[in-house]
């Protein structure tokens, strides 16, 4: 059985790269609050006690995080856009890109969509704090052209403001996505 590990990415972005320009810009976001990295150490600890104690299901995940999770399902890119903040910031941890605003989110998720096929993202757990949520689940899709479909764990950490995420980090193993796909770790949709 192989160990799945969880490093800074989001797979999907590999196609945002090639197919969205102009609102992709390089950078971090606002440092005043818990970082993502201390907010998914907390959230798996939180999934260890929950684990430990029966819990850790989809359902205990705030509704801001489902609807997050649900928007990316949808052929409607403004879907998940109106979730966010028009100031948002929408990060990519594994190409260490920054999509800024909603129409950002919007190009972003278009090209997500364009460059991933039977896209899913099933949630499996989380939980939520005063002004942030943590969504776990399993991100999945064939990459357009690849050999093989792929299924990775994957976390996202939403900072919220009043009912909208005002910025959101995905993280996830790009390498594995490549791997499962059956693609190259050098892979890139301009170079297919």
């Amino acid at each position: 059985m192989r160990t799945r590990t969880l490093i800074p990415g989001l797979a999907a972005a590999v196609a945002a790269a090639a197919l969205i320009g102009g609102t992709i810009v390089a950078g971090s976001t606002d440092s005043s609050a818990a970082s993502p990295r201390e907010l998914v150490a907390q959230a798996a600890t939180q999934q260890a006690v929950e684990h430990a104690h029966g819990g850790g299901k989809s359902d205990q995940v705030p509704a801001i995080g489902r609807r997050w999770a649900a928007a990316w399902m949808t052929t409607d890119t403004r879907d998940l856009a109106r979730l966010y903040t028009k100031d948002a910031v929408y990060t990519d941890r594994a190409l260490d890109m920054v999509f800024r605003g909603r129409q950002g989110v919007a190009e972003w998720e278009t090209g997500s969509h364009q460059l991933i096929e039977d896209f899913g993202f099933e949630v499996t757990g989380g939980f939520g704090g005063r002004d942030g949520v943590v969504v776990e689940g399993v991100f999945s899709g064939h990459i357009v052209g690849a050999p093989h479909p792929f299924s990775v764990p994957a976390v996202t950490v939403l900072r919220l403001r009043g009912d909208l995420i005002r910025s959101s980090d995905d993280y996830y193993n790009r390498g594995e996505i490549l791997s499962d796909s059956g693609l190259p770790a050098d892979w890139t949709p301009t170079g297919n």
